[in-house]
């Protein structure tokens, strides 16, 4: 024991200094209040665990900027809190009347909001899988291996494209069916008298595409295994709609050279493996291929229907053929959940979680919560426009079962602006992948129409009772003796205008009088 007076060391047990004789007193606290002054390394640990926890959370967390200086400030006070406390020295004046508590309070709270902000939905129950897709029976899927010969490898620069025709031969397809497009029949006739012979070439170097149409009809239904994926390879689909051109300008040859019956042949052949794909088709793409293919089916039986020189077995042949089409044959309902769990594997494919599987969800990528939106757009989709295929389902909620109902979240309309916070990712990803169905919904009611017109020409031409009754657009469907054309009001609701959907028709060949 030191002397407090001369400094003189003493025994443990003296009482009194044997230098000064002075009265010695022990300053050791007593054990129960000792406490352990931490090292440096232990104070730089803990500060370092604390700025850790909150750099983690901020970035993983979907919060203001305001907020995230906040929390910023939060963290230095506490780290500054911390090193004063461990190092028992005087909280610096400046920070003397700091309300500690308060802000400990504060980041705890703040805390606890950035895990709330992290909670991600339930997962969707009972999800669309590729199973819930119309196929063609097992015995018919070599057609779909058939089918993708049609499509042309990536980056192929051949001369030929798969179907056997080259550029000069589609040109001339193309100058044929511009000209019926545009219902001007004197230079469709000058077309086709001149470029016969390019006609007859064209459809002979397609002998490859047409061998595989041929093949495809001996099918009793044609598979679609495409994958749902947004790199998916439906190169056929450009090659099946160049075919249809082609079809179509040799049945109008053959119609102006007088041979109906070919004509006919040809055109039924083709558009009965339009009609069998149309069934099964996955993509969109495919779907809107096989409408633009029924449309141009359509107007070349309306031009053999409208020919004097048809036969009457011509006629019936048409009629047993074009036969009120199947309710799925026109459904969208595969295209729609193909759109679906495209959308679904898009965020599966993510570069983080593909690089890390095991993470379903980040906490501001909601993956489930995206999911049930979408989910629900789909099935809302489907109901409306495919109610002899589907039911109405309840909608799902798109919130953790911790929150309140904050009411539902539809894609159609502008997504609320508290979804946004709560899923900012999911929701940038909803609203830029969010297809325009729109349109494709306008084209298949379209279809529909072009269909009931040409049942009323061809019901006309063989002496059968019509039917005006319009399915949309209008009350009744037009008949245009003077202008030639039977036709009905497009979306507009208006007659004679752009947007209208008309056959052109030859009064007197089928009866019509003013």
């Amino acid at each position: 024991m030191q002397c407090s007076k001369c400094g003189t060391e003493n025994p443990d047990d003296a009482k009194i200094c044997t230098s000064c004789s002075c009265t010695l007193t022990s300053t050791a606290a007593p054990d129960s209040a000792r406490k352990t002054k931490p090292t440096m390394k232990a104070v730089l640990l803990h500060c370092l665990f604390i700025a850790i926890l909150y750099s983690v959370l901020l970035l993983l967390s979907t919060v203001s900027t305001v907020v995230l200086l906040m929390s910023v400030i939060v963290t230095i006070l506490n780290a500054i809190k911390t090193v004063c406390k461990f190092n028992k020295a005087k909280v610096p004046p400046k920070f003397r009347f700091f309300p500690y508590r308060i802000f400990f309070i504060g980041t705890n709270v703040l805390l606890v909001w950035l895990l709330l902000l992290s909670i991600d939905a339930s997962p969707v129950p009972d999800d669309y899988t590729v199973a819930d897709l119309r196929s063609a029976p097992p015995e018919c899927r070599r057609s779909y291996e058939i089918l993708k010969s049609l499509s042309e490898p990536k980056g192929s620069q051949k001369e030929r494209s798969e179907t056997g025709l080259f550029p000069k031969d589609v040109n001339v397809i193309d100058q044929v069916n511009d000209a019926i497009r545009e219902a001007d029949w004197t230079r469709l006739s000058q077309i086709l008298e001149e470029k016969s012979d390019d006609i007859i070439r064209a459809w002979k170097n397609a002998q490859k595409g047409r061998d595989i149409i041929s093949e495809l009809n001996t099918f009793g239904a044609i598979s679609d295994l495409t994958e749902p994926d947004w790199e998916a390879n439906i190169g056929f689909c450009g090659r099946l709609r160049e075919l249809g051109f082609l079809y179509q300008a040799y049945a109008r040859l053959q119609i102006q050279q007088g041979n109906a019956q070919i004509a006919t042949e040809q055109l039924i052949e083709f558009d009965s493996v339009i009609s069998k794909l149309s069934i099964n088709a996955r993509s969109t793409v495919t779907k809107l291929v096989c409408f633009a293919c029924f449309w141009i089916d359509i107007q070349a039986a309306n031009l053999i229907i409208n020919n004097p020189q048809t036969s009457q077995e011509s006629l019936k042949l048409l009629a047993q053929h074009f036969a009120p089409p199947q309710i799925e044959q026109i459904s969208l309902r595969n295209s729609l959940i193909t759109e679906y769990l495209t959308f679904k594997n898009l965020l599966n494919s993510l570069p983080f979680l593909r690089r890390f599987p095991q993470v379903k969800n980040l906490p501001f990528l909601k993956r489930n919560s995206t999911l049930r939106v979408s989910r629900n757009f789909f099935n809302d989709l489907i109901y409306t426009y495919e109610k002899q295929e589907a039911t109405k389902t309840e909608q799902l909620s798109v919130w953790p079962w911790l929150y309140p109902d904050l009411g539902p979240v539809d894609l159609e309309d502008r997504l609320p602006w508290y979804y946004k916070r709560y899923n900012p990712v999911g929701s940038m990803l909803l609203e830029v992948t969010a297809p325009a169905l729109g349109r494709v919904l306008e084209i298949k009611e379209k279809h529909a129409v072009n269909f009931d017109l040409l049942q009323i020409v061809l019901n006309k031409r063989l002496g059968r009772d019509i039917n005006l009754k319009a399915r949309a657009y209008s009350d009744e469907y037009i008949i245009d003796v003077e202008n030639k054309k039977i036709f009905s009001p497009g979306p507009d609701g208006q007659p004679h205008t752009e947007d209208d959907i008309k056959l052109i028709i030859n009064p007197e060949v089928l009866g019509f009088s003013d």
